[in-house]
């Protein structure tokens, strides 16, 4: 007979190389999943496992002789030179194609446990190279599964030598022992991962961690969005207005998590134009150190007509993008994040001198009261020279241009309604569209305001800027993002490239710059669908995922703990407080219901049903199987007993017995007990009652009724010979 004890060392084998080439195989679609391999190597990689996966189906034996492996490594040792100075030009990326290269001859040539190692190893590396390459939640998914195929492939390897060592008994796979070891195989690495990852996580919370970033600069390729540098040419903000993909995600901190609707995140503030292209000039940012509180305090030129308003403190995480520049709302105050220092220019744009290569995470509070429009019809002064060459700045223009500006501002007579008039002609008087040639007309602002009369948000914020100048009203261009598209599962704003928008900021003296956005609004025509709300949580996720694991420190410790004692503190009051109440509600209810209960008229009657229902159901049971013995004994000829029936017929047998005089101890069977009455005129028949009832109870031999009960009655007639 053949145990799961005789597994033999071929359904082992099978499964553990099954399990070792889904190891490989997930590690390659980890690092595919990152986006950073090329095409020819996804194609090339997929179609030699797809090759394997059919070969194994097909219990082929290894491809490639030691002796190929061999030279296919000589040969690609140079290649691999060749990769790195020519091809890929990046160390990590010909490391990529290195690992992968060794994984597929590998695979093609294990023959021994120490190829299979070699194996094992090899999707490590996959793993660890995707972990540099990306840290989306997409590869929270594949680690769990690599886990969980690790797990399965290294028990199985050891079951594999261990039964090669025992020269266990051949036993053909497919055969029950061979399912049911396949499964337990299965179950166990399932509940094995499940442990790894609670207590991983559990060390992952409670372990200090600090900050390193190592591999800051192979870990992630920024998106190359242009418009967020100090050269913006016109129509290249529109470029990366139909990319849906997330640029940034902000939480708003306080009760109202939609505090910031309607407000813009700030980032470039441009102030030269020669005509087609708006610039800075090279700039020397004002380097920021952070202070005790861990802060980096803005030195803004303070403006004491400013109304201090109320700030808005909210939390940003950034994703990789090629811009030195922080998003922030209006007039920031302070940011704090991990940053060794900040840069402030004198557009009051915010800079980060190592560059945002990885997600960052930051927390700001802004100050976003916009002045009342009587303040600025009031503010008057006098400018610099300095002042006045860099937000008075203007190339030759079309004489249109001034003439335009002229005519729509006339009726005015302050800079604050000359601007609001330009502001509102643009937005009631042009279309919005993103649909512009690919070629600038030699003079694009002219063409705009004249011709084409539709653009995007470049456009009209140019325009307008190059209008209120020619007016003599100091003004810069803005480069950033509207507010974004409000989640509610995650309590946060989406703000994608879709959503980058370009508008104008105009100085009042004694007020500072103050936001003016002559775009008309964009039609956005997309439904909300049940595909909609599934991709809220995946941002809300994907939100929790960057904000707590990636971008997890001690700062991010201590506002847990703290969370935690204040949590645990608020548990604990509120649950002594509500038993208090109960406690409280369920003595005045008790004495209520007995003041009541004392005047009632039903007390007696109820009380009386309450004693017979205690009886019933305490002695029911009894009752009932001796009605029901009663009724199996006397329902009439031809009819039998057997099993339980057959018990409840002795139970009534017994009852005559006791009466009587005779009590069976619990130690006595039912033939022991009946040998033991006296005398033989009624010993007989509570034998033979016995045994019809062992027959029936155990036997499965039915008792017929009417013999049951005649014998019954031969015994309820009985008397004693001193009685008679």
């Amino acid at each position: 007979m053949t145990t799961s004890a005789q597994v033999t060392p071929t359904v082992i084998r099978r499964y553990f190389e099954v399990s070792l080439f889904l190891l490989v195989t997930v590690g390659f679609l980890t690092l595919a999943s990152t986006g950073r391999l090329d095409l020819l190597t996804l194609l090339g990689v997929s179609t030699a496992l797809v090759v394997k996966a059919l070969r194994y189906r097909r219990h082929c034996e290894p491809e490639l002789s030691p002796r190929t492996v061999t030279l296919l490594t000589w040969f690609y040792f140079p290649f691999y030179l060749v990769d790195y100075f020519f091809l890929s030009g990046a160390f990590l990326d010909a490391t990529v194609h290195l690992v992968l290269f060794i994984a597929l001859v590998k695979i093609f040539s294990a023959r021994s446990n120490r190829d299979y190692l070699w194996l094992a190893l090899i999707a490590f590396l996959e793993m660890l190279a995707a972990a540099i390459l990306t840290v989306d939640t997409t590869f929270l998914i594949f680690f769990f599964i690599f886990l969980l195929v690790s797990i399965s492939t290294f028990i199985s390897f050891e079951i594999k030598r261990g039964t090669e060592v025992a020269r266990a008994a051949p036993l053909a796979p497919g055969s029950p022992v061979a399912r049911r070891l396949q499964r337990s195989l299965l179950l166990v690495s399932f509940l094995v991962c499940v442990g790894i990852l609670v207590l991983a996580t559990m060390i992952f919370f409670i372990l200090p961690r600090f900050t390193t970033g190592f591999f800051s600069a192979y870990a992630f390729q920024p998106e190359l969005y242009t418009g967020f540098t100090n050269d913006l040419t016109l129509g290249q903000l529109g470029e990366i207005k139909r990319n849906r993909s997330v640029i940034m995600r902000v939480r708003v901190e306080g009760r109202d998590p939609q505090a910031a609707e309607g407000v813009k995140w700030r980032g470039i503030a441009l102030t030269q134009f020669d005509g087609k292209r708006w610039y800075n000039d090279p700039l020397t940012p004002q380097l920021l150190r952070p202070t005790g509180d861990l802060r980096f305090h803005l030195n803004l030129p303070q403006y004491p007509q400013r109304p201090a308003g109320r700030a808005l403190r909210y939390r940003v995480l950034l994703e990789p993008v090629s811009t030195d520049a922080l998003f922030v709302a209006a007039v920031p105050l302070w940011i704090q994040g991990r940053f060794r220092s900040l840069g402030l220019d004198i557009t009051d744009s915010i800079v980060n001198p190592e560059h945002n290569f990885t997600k960052m995470s930051y927390e700001a509070a802004s100050n976003i009261a916009r002045p009342h429009p009587d303040l600025l019809r009031n503010r008057v002064g006098q400018l610099s020279e300095e002042f006045r060459n860099r937000y008075l700045q203007l190339p030759k223009l079309d004489p249109r241009v001034h003439a335009l500006a002229r005519q729509i501002a006339l009726p005015y007579h302050n800079p604050y309604d000359q601007a609001t008039a330009i502001e509102l002609y643009l937005r009631t008087q042009f279309s919005y569209t993103l649909d512009l040639p690919p070629v600038l007309s030699d003079d694009p602002i002219a063409s705009f305001l004249f011709d084409t009369r539709r653009g995007h948000c470049e456009y009209f914020a140019a325009a307008m800027a190059v209008m209120v100048r020619s007016l003599g009203i100091p003004a810069r261009l803005v480069n950033g993002f509207l507010t974004g598209e409000y989640n509610d599962i995650g309590k946060n704003y989406i703000v994608r490239a879709s959503d980058a928008h370009t508008w104008v900021e105009i100085f009042f003296p004694g007020v500072g710059w103050v936001e003016f956005d002559p775009t008309p609004p964009a039609q956005d025509y997309r439904a909300r669908t049940w595909w909609t709300h599934f991709e809220n949580y995946l941002d809300a996720f994907e939100l929790w995922w960057s904000e707590w694991v990636i971008n997890y420190d001690f700062s991010h410790q201590v506002t847990l703990f703290r969370s935690l004692g204040r949590n645990t503190r608020s548990w604990a009051f509120r649950t002594h407080l509500y038993l208090r109440q109960l406690r409280r509600s369920i003595t005045r209810d008790l004495k209520q219901a007995q003041s009541q209960l004392l005047t009632s008229p039903y007390l007696v009657p109820g009380a009386l049903l309450l004693v017979f229902l205690i009886v019933g159901i305490w002695r029911g049971r009894q009752l009932m199987d001796s009605l029901r013995g009663t009724w199996l004994l006397r329902r009439g000829a031809g009819t039998s007993v057997r099993g339980h029936a057959a018990t409840l017929t002795y139970q009534q047998l017994l009852k005559v017995l006791a009466r009587k005089g005779f009590r069976k101890r619990p130690a006595q069977t039912p033939l022991e007990f009946a040998s033991s009455l006296p005398g033989v005129e009624l010993s007989p028949f509570v034998v033979e009652f016995t045994q019809l009832y062992n027959h029936a109870r155990f036997g499965h031999l039915p008792a017929q009724s009417v013999r049951l009960l005649d014998l019954l009655r031969q015994v309820q007639q009985w008397k004693p010979a001193h009685s008679r």
